[in-house]
Order: structure tokens, then sequence, then C-alpha cells
């Protein structure tokens, strides 16, 4: 059996991961090549402890006192954690009820990381999804800038004033559009992939310098002006491997999912509307 003393190191652990502070695991204590770098009331704290604060944190070359700092965090946090054992806080439900939830979290998250480990993607994968996705490209894209109104009358009022040589930058400042108004209702690049169907429409009848409209949107109806147009420059396979990585991954992740919910037995219940019975879905 565990003896008190390493119990408490285990819930020590837990309970560190529940405070949020820390978006990690520890890993064993002991390892030569892991030195003491600080001890509270007899308790480690080892370097690879610190490491893993840093680079939680996003620190992959972080400075003296960016490990100063993050020894004190793990000082503070042991100390906090002892004077949990104190008051035997460790016995309470909603502690237990949320280390039950911690560990069900990091069961999940281990069960996708091995099935990744195992699912090892391949340049030949990666190749293959980029040319995909390189083939549904969009050849172009488009700097524009727009003004938005709240009726189509308005619209029309406003395309016949820009027509007539209004100046668009000063009719932009009405725009509804307010991230957009006070430059000149600019947004910039856009391409086949950000444009809604109707906006890409009226776009690709539009030269550099034409404005067209009303069209309706989301935000109200808009009125367009193209300024200028250039190929869109594709990345390169070295440059989107990173990106293919975490979209392949995603699907095998799902793919995981969906295959252990084929072989298991789901019911779910739903809150039913007022006044029916609760019905339970199966699989």
């Amino acid at each position: 059996m565990r003896s008190s003393i390493e119990r408490k190191k285990e819930f020590s652990r837990t309970l560190l991961l529940l405070l949020g502070v820390l978006g990690f695991t520890f890993v064993a204590r002991g390892e030569s090549s892991d030195p003491v770098i600080a001890t509270v009331n007899g308790v480690e704290i080892r370097q690879s402890e610190v490491r893993k604060v840093l680079a939680g944190a996003g620190m992959a070359n972080p400075t003296s006192e960016a490990e100063r700092n993050a020894i004190n965090v793990l000082i503070q946090q042991e100390l906090l954690v002892q004077e949990a054992y104190k008051g035997e806080l460790e016995k309470s439900g909603e502690v237990k009820a949320e280390v039950a939830e911690a560990t069900r979290k990091i069961l999940a998250t281990a069960a996708l990381k091995q099935h990744l480990q195992r699912r090892k993607l391949t340049d030949e994968e990666l190749r293959k999804r980029y040319d995909q996705a390189m083939a549904s490209l969009p050849k172009r894209e488009y700097r524009l800038r727009h003004i938005v109104t709240q009726t189509r009358s308005k619209a029309v009022l406003l395309l016949d004033r820009l027509r007539s040589g209004g100046n668009f930058s000063i009719l932009a400042r009405t725009s509804l559009d307010k991230a957009t108004a006070d430059r000149g209702g600019e947004v910039g690049w856009q391409s086949a992939q950000t444009l809604p169907t109707a906006a890409l429409a009226l776009v690709e009848k539009l030269a550099p310098g034409q404005i067209g409209g009303p069209i309706l949107s989301g935000s109200g109806w808009e009125v367009l002006q193209l300024l200028e147009v250039r190929p869109l420059k594709a990345p390169t396979f070295a440059e989107a491997k990173g990106q293919l990585q975490q979209q392949l991954q995603q699907e095998a992740a799902q793919q995981l999912v969906q295959q252990l919910a084929a072989g298991a037995r789901i019911e779910a219940f739903l809150a039913p509307p007022p006044g029916e019975p609760v019905a339970a879905t199966a699989r």
C-alpha cells in the first residue's frame, strides 16, 4: 500500500492542476539528471517542473528572471497544497468531484495522444492533402472597401453620390460597420474563400476603381469598391505542412471518437418540452 507521504504527493500534483496555474502533468521525481532546485518543508521541486511551467507559458528560451518566477510559482503552489492538507481539504466532496473531473479530462487527452502517436502521418499523406488544398485555392484576391447602410434605398442614394464624385472615405464614416468606418471603409484583401457569394459575384464583375451594389449582407445593404486585384500567393508545402498535420490529426481524432461511438451503447436523456415525459435515445 502507498504511504501517506506518497498519497499526499499524488494529491499535491492533482490539486496544482485544478488550480489552473499549470497546463501540464508533473514528471516523476528523483531522476539524477533532474536536479532539485527548491524544497518546501521537505517536499522537492525539480528542474523538470520548472521547465514545464515555462513551456506551458510558451517560453522556449526563458530568461533567468522567468525561471526565478516559475520557481516562485511552484513554491507558492506547494505552500497552498500543504495548507490544504492541514485542513484535510482532500476529503471534501467538492475537491473529490473536481479531481474526478480533471482525471477524466487527462485520461481522454491521453487516449487521443496515444491514438495519434500510433497513427503516424507520412509525407505522402501530407503531400496529397496539400495538392488537394492547392487545387481548390482561389487564383485571385481582391482589396475592397465598403459602406453598409440600413436600407436598400439608402444604399442606392449612396451609390448615386459616389458615382457623382462623392468622397468614399468621408461617406464611409456613416457606415454601419464601425470596424471599417474610420479607415475609409477598407476591409483589406479578400478572396473567394472569405467573401459571401453575393459579394464575390459583384466583385468579379468590377474593374479596379469601380463601385457596385447594393447587395444584401448579414450587416445590411452594402456598396462595394474594388481597389486592387492580385494573384493569390499560395503557401509552399513546407509552409503549409504544420497546418496540414493539425488538420489530419483532428480528423483522426474525430474518426476515433466515431468508431468508439459506433461500438458503444449510448443513451442520451434530453430535457423534454414542458408537459412531456423524458425520452431516451439509444444506439
